[in-house]
């Protein structure tokens, strides 16, 4: 009875905590907690530091679509064709196609493709050990033939595994509307809380 007795009491503090403003605030710190604790758990099983990310961009097009979940897993070394993410010359990881691969002395092309010349590519890999010459699904041409830099290897934080059909739109318009645009996410917030407050007084 005593268990018991606890256990009420433990539900109702509970059901104190989610009323009103307060149950906003717990469940999105809990949320926040879950989201860390999923992607550093999925971090450390497919070994790399980014292995869920967002497609924001057409460049993949039609292999990734906008609003794609793209399950990312960290390799040793990766290969022609491969799908990967790095860091790059944008302040968000790209996802792109490896098209070519040298590191100085050898290189390694895909199928049909021939947009840069051997020679060129050598010279981009000297001193930067082995590089990985990229290019989005969509684009005319490979990112490099624009003049960009090539990704390192130590540059690459993995390969895509799995995808998950346009489930990041969420992330994307949270992103859109409340960070990169907070005064929109604060107009969007305080629209609907009035919209609920009336809802509820009719």
């Amino acid at each position: 009875m005593k268990v018991l007795a606890e256990l009420k009491s433990i539900k109702k503090s509970w059901n104190e905590l989610n009323k009103g403003w307060k149950g906003i605030v717990l469940y999105t710190l809990l949320g926040i907690i879950i989201a860390f604790s999923v992607h550093q758990g999925f971090g450390l099983l497919l070994n790399t530091k980014l292995p869920i990310v967002t497609v924001s961009s057409g460049s993949m097009i039609p292999t990734l679509n906008i609003g794609d979940i793209v399950v990312i897993q960290g390799e040793k070394t990766y290969n022609l064709g491969d799908i990967i993410v790095f860091k790059g010359w944008e302040p968000e990881p790209i996802i792109h196609r490896v098209v070519a691969i040298s590191d100085g002395k050898y290189v390694k092309k895909y199928d049909g493709w021939n947009q840069l010349d051997d020679e060129k590519i050598k010279e981009m890999a000297l001193g930067r050990g082995k590089i990985y010459i990229t290019k989005g699904d969509n684009n005319s041409v490979c990112d490099q033939c624009y003049g960009r830099t090539p990704a390192k290897e130590s540059n690459v934080y993995g390969k895509a595994i799995f995808v998950i059909p346009y489930l990041g739109w969420i992330k994307i318009l949270f992103v859109d509307y409340f960070i990169k645009e907070p005064l929109i996410g604060m107009i969007i917030l305080i629209v609907s809380g009035l919209g609920y407050w009336i809802y509820k007084k009719l």
